[in-house]
């Protein structure tokens, strides 16, 4: 590796193999020279090729050119707005909030225009559950009702 910003590779393959990754690499602009093609050995069908790419590894030595069409969409596709999803959450999650808090507010008030619309039905209910309660209790004398139990 070379620190001008390319590497050396040597490429061994079936001739349609070498001609695919050559035209691959010719097609995304990493191929700078290639070497012509020489018979691995007499008998084998493979060829090398040696081939010089360009480095994405490492960045090249030296600022990166970058190059701008128009300000505009070059600022819009460099910053990351983080500020706008933000604001969105928080909106979102006290809007939840300010539901469930208002759900609970109104079942509440509910309960409570409830049981002042009904408290004379409620009390008198629970006025004869506790005379059954204490007639239940005060009806026995505590004894057995025979020498077995």
């Amino acid at each position: 590796m070379s620190s001008l910003g390319y590497r050396d590779h040597q490429l061994i393959g079936l001739p349609e193999q070498v001609a695919n990754v050559i035209r691959n690499h010719h097609s995304a602009g990493t191929l700078i020279s290639l070497s012509a093609p020489r018979p691995v050995s007499p008998t084998d069908p493979r060829i090398r090729v040696a081939l010089r790419l360009v480095d994405t590894t490492t960045p090249a030595p030296g600022p990166r050119p970058v190059r701008v069409t128009s300000l505009r969409t070059h600022i819009t596709d460099r910053v990351r707005h983080h500020r706008i999803r933000r604001p969105r959450r928080v909106i979102a999650i006290t809007t939840a909030a300010a539901t469930a808090v208002a759900g609970l507010i109104t079942a509440v008030v509910y309960l409570v225009a409830f049981l002042v619309d009904h408290a004379a039905i409620i009390a008198g209910l629970l006025a004869v559950t506790a005379l059954i309660l204490a007639a239940l209790r005060s009806s026995g004398s505590g004894k057995r009702h025979c020498p077995g139990c």
